[in-house]
């Protein structure tokens, strides 16, 4: 028996209370490659909390089939009740998204209990949650993107809050809770956990599942105790709450601190000068205290979204003031707030759960904005259905002009789905294609060999400079969202395949043979696959074992060389052995393989972020060359045709420029070029060479084309 690391998935033994590969402690979850359900194999943790957790699966039914299972798990040391209650949230869980179908929100697949634990099995999401995504960034999200993703979300609540008899109100919005699909940009909204089911005959709960979510996002009418006030508007302004973190890069507060204080809510335009006078009129109009003067419906803000209004911007949603002294009712408001907070603390407390990526999002640091001192005299507080009398609701006028079309990435347009609100036909577009110089942004990894092993440097890819990133390493490979770098090192302390932090923290030794090279991530960056001839019987080998797994054998999924996996997780190699001659692809289990080419002399293949096409070089007109195929094998194209030799492209990260290793003129450099082989030039030269020739034993020497660039944002 073994349990998985919750924050780092490595595999540890059963009694263990850490884990012996990070500080993390133990949770008792389930061990490496459990079977669950008779089918479904776990691979690795996505999220734990208090209440459960959730597990990256493989079908083993249908092979190459990844999914989420997400797995019940109360304390064992709770009441009955609650470990009942709990049992019943699960299961209401289970009946909603099993009813649901759109592009927006996650398929259930099935629902089990086994060892009186239950088991909810969904598609795995690819990509990572909005929350990440900032916390990489570092800094406000490009409007366009943001209403790019806010727009497919307000559908998906359009969807969810038009369902009949019951409409659903998610009540749990926020960053974490909604995944970006890195290829195209389409976003998903997931965890289901607080989610209510509504009777419009009456507005109280039908089946709830009990929770307050998480403060920074929730409105007020979310912590009452009565469950008559939350409907629709509460998704609202928690997608408005989202919207103002997103653009902002700062919590917003949460709203008891506004109601409290009446200057608490900065205006998004003041923290990010460069945002549109429209997306903050939206997003503050959503945050509203009263749900009477938010947005009445998703369609309504995906309108206002969409057309620009003519008024000015809106000011912060606030409390009235009024120089009357307060009454006796007041007070015993104003004292039911404290009580409130209170027992929204607790409830958060007992009730939050969350994956590795939103221990931040739950913990709002303290807003350094400076704050006014409303005092009790100066708070009036009316029903949180209704506005204050004197205080109109706004109204958005919609025009016939439509904002500039973004173009820093190349999206698709957002696809609407049919509600019963009419749809408007200005859809916000997706970036437009812009030309190669624009792709030259982030850094390229690559090799250089020293007279005696290797370097890697790291070279700016708009040509600025170049500076040595680490001795003793070659094959660089960078994760898929760029934070990480897996490279073969040929130091004595740390021989064989290393992957670490791009800063050098947390370096782990993955595979511990000199003949372990080529390493390349999963498209989820939890695994690693990688070229091994360490068995001695000179066969090649494709291996796949944990990337944060320290000095595993791993498992052998077929023969082959120069492993490559796609942002679609598709895994390209060169055939070797019973799968050669050619270029091969299979998923990671290698299944599924299909040929892409049929020339022993291809090699080190790269697919395409779309996954649509395939670079690789190859000598099949006499010198090293670049070509293109398509991702089924047709449409084979040269790209360079030099008499120097040219070789191991790597895609830049929207897919529209390609580098590589060229010799022209004789001396070695980084090139670069659009994906149809134009405008090719020289972006700096390497400070040595990538041709070295290393080992004495021929299984571990190799030259320049068994190495590899990478390239990140």
């Amino acid at each position: 028996m073994s349990q998985m690391c919750p924050n780092c998935s490595f595999d540890n033994p059963d009694d263990a209370p850490k884990c012996s590969n990070c500080p993390a402690t133990l949770q008792g979850l389930l061990g490496y490659r459990t079977t669950l359900g008779s089918r479904y194999q776990v691979i690795s943790v996505l999220g734990c909390g208090a209440m459960g957790a959730v597990y990256l699966a493989e079908d083993k039914r249908l092979v190459g089939r990844r999914c989420a299972i997400k797995e019940n798990r109360p304390d064992a040391n709770a009441s009955p009740e609650f470990q009942a209650q709990a049992r019943e949230q699960f299961l209401a869980e289970a009946n909603v998204l099993g009813q649901l179908d759109h592009p927006g929100l996650p398929k259930v697949s099935d629902y089990f209990i086994e060892n009186e634990r239950q088991y909810l099995v969904m598609d795995y999401v690819e990509g990572e949650d909005l929350d990440s995504t900032l916390q990489r960034a570092r800094q406000p999200l490009s409007e366009e993107l943001v209403l790019f993703w806010a727009d497919q979300v307000l559908d998906a609540l359009a969807y969810l809050h038009s369902q009949s008899p019951q409409p659903i109100i998610h009540r749990d919005i926020k960053p974490a809770n909604i995944r970006v699909n890195p290829l195209n940009n389409k976003v998903k909204l997931v965890d289901f956990g607080l989610v209510k089911l509504l009777d419009p005959t009456n507005p109280k709960t039908k089946a709830e599942l009990r929770g307050i979510g998480t403060p920074a996002y929730a409105p007020l009418e979310q912590f009452a105790s009565s469950d008559d006030h939350t409907d629709a508007r509460s998704d609202i302004y928690a997608l408005g709450a989202s919207m103002y973190h997103l653009l902002t890069n700062l919590y917003p507060p949460d709203v008891h601190k506004r109601v409290l204080n009446l200057e608490q809510l900065t205006p998004p335009r003041q923290l990010n000068p460069l945002l549109s006078e429209n997306t903050e009129r939206v997003v503050l109009q959503a945050m509203e205290i009263y749900p009477g003067q938010r947005f009445q419906s998703a369609e309504e803000m995906r309108l206002a979204l969409r057309t620009p209004a003519k008024s000015a911007p809106a000011k912060p949603a606030t409390a009235r003031k009024t120089a009357a002294p307060m009454s006796a009712w007041v007070f015993g408001l104003v004292g039911l707030m404290v009580v409130l907070l209170i027992l929204a603390g607790v409830s958060y407390l007992l009730f939050g759960l969350g994956g590795n990526n939103q221990a931040i999002a739950d913990q709002p640091p303290v807003n350094t904005v400076e704050q006014s001192t409303a005092t009790p005299t100066e708070l009036f507080v009316q029903a949180l259905g209704d506005a204050p009398t004197d205080t109109p609701t706004p109204v958005v006028e919609a025009t016939a002009t439509v904002e500039a079309a973004p173009v820093e990435t190349d999206t698709p347009t957002p696809e609407a789905t049919a509600t019963a609100s009419p749809v408007p036909t200005n859809k916000p577009t997706a970036p437009v294609q812009s030309v190669l110089e624009a792709s030259l942004v982030g850094t390229i990894a690559y090799p250089v060999y020293n007279g005696t092993d290797f370097d890697i440097y790291f070279g700016q890819a708009d040509g600025s400079g170049a500076r040595l990133y680490r001795k003793g390493a070659s094959q660089p490979a960078f994760s898929p969202d760029g934070t990480r770098i897996a490279f073969h090192s040929w130091r004595l302390d740390s021989w064989g395949l290393t992957t670490m932090d791009v800063s050098g923290a947390n370096p782990i030794i993955v595979a511990n043979f000199v003949e372990d090279q080529l390493p390349t991530w999963s498209a989820d960056g939890r695994e690693i696959v990688l070229l091994s001839r360490r068995e001695g019987d000179r066969k090649s080998r494709l291996i796949r074992v944990g990337s944060t797994q320290d000095r595993t054998e791993g498992i052998v999924i077929s023969e082959g060389e120069y492993p490559t996996i796609g942002l679609d997780g598709r895994l390209v190699f060169r055939g070797w052995g019973r799968t050669a001659p050619g270029l091969r692809s299979a998923t990671t289990s290698a299944t599924d393989l299909q040929v892409l080419t049929t020339s022993e002399r291809d090699t080190a293949p790269a697919p395409s972020p779309d996954g649509q096409k395939i670079a690789f070089m190859s000598q099949q007109e006499g010198n090293w060359d670049i070509y293109l195929v398509s991702a089924n094998g047709s449409d084979l194209q040269r790209l360079t045709d030099d008499p120097a030799e040219d070789g191991l492209p790597a895609w830049s990260p929207d897919g529209k420029a390609l580098a590589f290793v060229s010799r022209r003129g004789g001396e070695w450099g980084i090139w670069v070029m659009s994906p149809n082989g134009g405008e090719q030039r020289l972006l700096f030269e390497m400070e040595g060479s990538p041709d070295g020739f290393v080992g004495r034993d021929s299984n571990a020497s190799r030259g320049w084309t068994e190495e590899r660039i990478s390239w990140t944002r």
